[in-house]
């Protein structure tokens, strides 16, 4: 998670999210399981989960179908992949709880702090990845590719980028610079997935207490964009596919319906989106 937004609001938002993981777990109709994140999340992130939904005046219902949307992307892509980089990682969990290729290469980014309190957690569980995992201590804010590279990561292979829960914490020119440099580094038939938000959701009262903090500590506004595609395709990515959260909201099965989250707004700026852009396969 990136260092230009740390404070009380964002400090808990690790913590945060794996509540809200915690809390589909606990439900019969789970869209997922993540029998991890309670622990993860701990009184830090009930009492943020409590603070953020008062604030906002509903449940947050928007994170488990970006969860879910996450987990069957990497699912389904992992077989032809070398690489996966996490980026902003938190408190994720996926190499615990997903079925991956124990040959594919796993690295998470985020600040050291957070993985000096989540390693320890994760350690006295007792738990094992199915793949192989590293993480890599950098500020996505600033230089962060030299550490990744450092720490083993082959520019040259097929590789996953997933960006979840993270653009909006970011700056415009952080989340471009961030783009830019990860279709650098990508080989061919690589994929970036993130969710996306528009400009008109900055007005929700919801948003407020982060806009606030943010002006508070001199940050600019976070990242909004209102044509996804575009933003993609400036940053080198040649392939773009959107997703609204709406249609995520059921499997195989019967519909679930509290994944049945919205429709596209009517309003494009009201709209957030689950993107996917992916290179160009190298010619065999």
């Amino acid at each position: 998670m990136p260092a230009d937004s740390r404070s009380s609001a964002y400090a808990g938002t690790a913590h945060w999210i794996a509540a809200a993981r915690a809390r589909e777990t606990e439900r019969q109709d789970r869209l997922f399981a993540d029998p991890h994140a309670a622990v993860l999340a701990g009184p830090i992130g009930r009492a943020a989960l409590t603070a953020s939904e008062r604030a906002s005046g509903s449940e947050n219902v928007f994170l488990p179908i970006r969860t879910r949307f996450f987990d069957d992307l990497l699912v389904a892509e992992a077989p032809r992949l070398d690489q996966v980089v996490l980026l902003g990682a938190g408190l994720d969990t996926r190499p615990f709880r997903l079925t991956l290729p124990a040959a594919l290469r796993w690295f998470e980014i985020d600040r050291a702090e957070l993985f000096a309190e989540k390693e320890p957690i994760l350690g006295a569980l007792g738990l094992v990845a199915g793949c192989q995992r590293t993480v890599v201590a950098a500020d996505l804010t600033g230089a962060w590719s030299p550490a990744l590279l450092d720490a083993g990561f082959q520019a040259s292979r097929r590789t996953a980028w997933i960006a979840e829960g993270l653009c909006f914490y970011l700056s415009g020119d952080a989340v471009r610079d961030l783009m830019s440099e990860t279709r650098r580094l990508a080989g061919g038939g690589s994929l970036i997935a993130a969710d996306l938000f528009g400009s008109g959701l900055l007005s929700l009262p919801g948003m407020q207490p982060y806009l606030a903090g943010r002006a508070e500590r001199g940050l600019p506004p976070p990242f909004t964009t209102d044509n996804p595609v575009e933003t993609l395709h400036d940053a080198g990515w040649p392939s773009v596919e959107l997703a609204l959260p709406g249609p995520l909201g059921r499997t195989d099965g019967p519909a679930i319906e509290h994944a049945k989250q919205r429709t596209a707004a009517p309003d494009p700026t009201m709209r957030s989106y689950l993107v996917v852009a992916r290179a160009v396969a190298e010619a065999a």
